[in-house]
């Protein structure tokens, strides 16, 4: 019998959830069969846009089904704070954090890239990659500072840091953010950036760094 039907009817995404997040492998693998090729299509889509074509290869080197394995289980294991009621909405979030990760996978290629050519080279290629050393990071402008940086934010949820660097890098509008985050508004979105961030501020002092103001 096919996997949808091994559940006994469950179809709905609210079910299959459920049934995924209580430890059912069998709506795991119905999750992924649904939406892996959709959503891996879309990322790749979306990728595209951003690099130029003769740049293509990076992502070809990458596998965006283990990623969005990955993003799943996440998604998973913090199921009881996200809004997630529909398809359009569930699809959404996946293909946005599956395109953060793989661009911070790429983002950290170039950067070995370009400190292997450093010394013979004029200076970094963007690649059309959004670089975190343009974000938030540059508080310190501090190769120890930064990667503080990175190790504190790497703490938290795939859904933290990437609504941390959607705003705060990439200056994503709150509705914006809700719609590809699955919040059920633009003020639920800002409301819970703001409590990333103030953790986020917490945990830099912690370790000695201090982060100054925010984007609001």
């Amino acid at each position: 019998m096919p996997g949808a039907r091994i559940l006994g009817g469950m179809d709905g995404l609210p079910e299959l959830l459920a049934a995924a997040k209580a430890g059912s492998s069998t709506a795991r693998d119905e999750l992924l069969a649904r939406f892996l090729p959709r959503v891996a299509g879309l990322v790749h889509a979306q990728i595209q846009r951003r690099l130029r074509p003769q740049q293509h290869g990076l992502l070809r080197l990458l596998s965006t089904g283990d990623v969005v394995q990955e993003v799943l289980l996440d998604v998973l294991r913090n199921l009881d704070r996200w809004d997630v009621d529909h398809e359009a909405a569930f699809i959404a979030l996946l293909a946005t954090l599956v395109e953060h990760r793989l661009l911070d996978q790429i983002r950290k290629s170039q950067a070995a890239a370009r400190d292997v050519r450093r010394v013979a080279d004029a200076g970094p290629q963007t690649a059309g990659v959004p670089d975190r050393e343009a974000g938030p990071a540059t508080m310190a402008g501090n190769a120890e500072h930064l990667a503080i940086y990175r190790e504190v934010l790497a703490t938290f949820s795939e859904r933290e840091r990437a609504l941390v660097s959607l705003r705060l890098e990439d200056g994503v509008e709150w509705q914006e953010l809700a719609e590809r985050l699955a919040w059920p508004s633009a003020d639920a979105a800002r409301k819970a950036f703001h409590g990333v961030q103030a953790r986020l501020v917490l945990r830099l002092r912690q370790r000695g760094l201090d982060p100054g103001g925010g984007a609001s």
